[in-house]
């Protein structure tokens, strides 16, 4: 069996599995009809939206909690850039910018950035700190996933 992805729909906001072979195929949503887009980068998120995009996501999220004055933050840009694109649909990544966001950081307790946690269907799998090398990071996802 091939692997699924999943895609939010952005017109009517359902989730949408979708056998990852067929995404070049401008799959359409199951409930509005609508072609699906998907992100291929991270999505920024507030308080707000952490209980639907993480919570409530049916799949596995990398949460990286960061902020845009720390220069280990910035140096991790490129590398969770990257891994968004390579794993889109199959791992939803998004950020959480702690200037703005300082309740939710309070909630979590970050205390270093970045900091990453990993979701499973809206439990809380592991979590990590500290800015580290693109083959760690994906060895630290892989094998969270796989416990």
């Amino acid at each position: 069996m091939s692997e699924s992805v999943l895609l939010r729909c952005g017109q009517c906001g359902a989730v949408n599995r979708v056998p990852s072979l067929r995404i070049a195929e401008n799959p359409k949503c199951g409930r509005c009809r609508r072609y699906l887009e998907y992100a291929r980068t991270p999505v920024d998120i507030t308080t707000a939206d952490f209980q639907r995009e993480v919570v409530e996501w049916p799949g596995d999220v990398l949460v990286e909690f960061w902020s845009p004055r720390c220069g280990h933050c910035r140096t991790m840009i490129p590398i969770i850039d990257a891994l968004a694109g390579e794993r889109a649909g199959l791992l939803k990544v998004v950020r959480v910018n702690i200037d703005y966001e300082q309740p939710l950081a309070a909630r979590f307790g970050i205390r270093a950035t970045p900091s990453f946690f990993l979701y499973r269907q809206g439990n809380k799998l592991s979590d990590i700190s500290g800015a580290i090398p693109k083959v760690q990071l994906e060895a630290w996802i892989d094998s969270s996933l796989l416990a």
